[in-house]
């Protein structure tokens, strides 16, 4: 139970660290085409929204193996 949770949060806290990245402006900002400097908001966006997924998804993991 208790490594599954550990994996989801340690997923949860690299996308939240990479959403960050995608809102600091002035930085080369990698996979992106257009205006790679300015903040990039939908990308951030999306790993926030993937932070969370993990956060979600490791909970139902460590609830399912504690169940079992």
């Amino acid at each position: 139970m208790k490594r599954a949770y550990l994996f989801g949060g340690l997923i949860c806290v690299v996308c939240l660290l990479i959403g960050a990245y995608y809102l600091l402006p002035g930085v080369n900002h990698i996979l992106v085409s257009d205006r790679p400097t300015s903040p990039h908001v939908k990308h951030a966006l999306v790993f926030f929204a993937l932070a969370v997924i993990a956060l979600v998804g490791a909970r139902f993991v460590a609830n399912a193996e504690s169940a079992a």
